[in-house]
């Protein structure tokens, strides 16, 4: 019984998640965020690109033309959001996904404390997204 309940409750989960909007097609990113001064600095961006792609999902960069369909509705499209968090030992990320409503439907914590800056901005995505529920089914 208790195994029926908690399949259930994931199933509830999974169902509402697709509700909010993790069932668009495209995810639009910043070419720079707050936290890099060029475009790709530590990997940022290619990185979270790649991961998106691996997750089922076109990306384009702000100043790219986005496609007719995602032009006609725009709630098509979904906004990626990345901030770095105050920390003196530690890279800290948050990674965020926003609905055409400015509504936060995914967002995922990580954190890394490599010293090397190229690879702890790295790390700390990966550690955000290793256990999310970005995957699209």
């Amino acid at each position: 019984m208790k195994k029926f309940l908690l399949l259930m409750l994931f199933t509830c989960l999974g169902i509402g998640m697709q509700a909010q909007g993790l069932n668009t097609k495209y995810v639009q990113m910043k070419k720079v965020y707050n936290f890099q001064e060029e475009f790709n600095e530590y990997r940022v961006n290619s990185f979270l690109k790649h991961k998106l792609e691996e997750a089922g999902y076109t990306v384009f960069y702000d100043d790219q033309e986005l496609p007719q369909d995602a032009k006609a509705d725009p709630c098509k499209v979904l906004k990626c959001n990345v901030e770095r968090g105050k920390s003196m030992t530690a890279t800290k990320l948050t990674v965020t996904l926003v609905n055409c409503k400015n509504e936060q439907i995914f967002t995922a914590n990580g954190e890394s404390r490599l010293k090397k800056r190229s690879k702890s901005h790295v790390d700390a995505l990966k550690n955000a997204l290793e256990y999310s529920v970005l995957n699209k089914k």
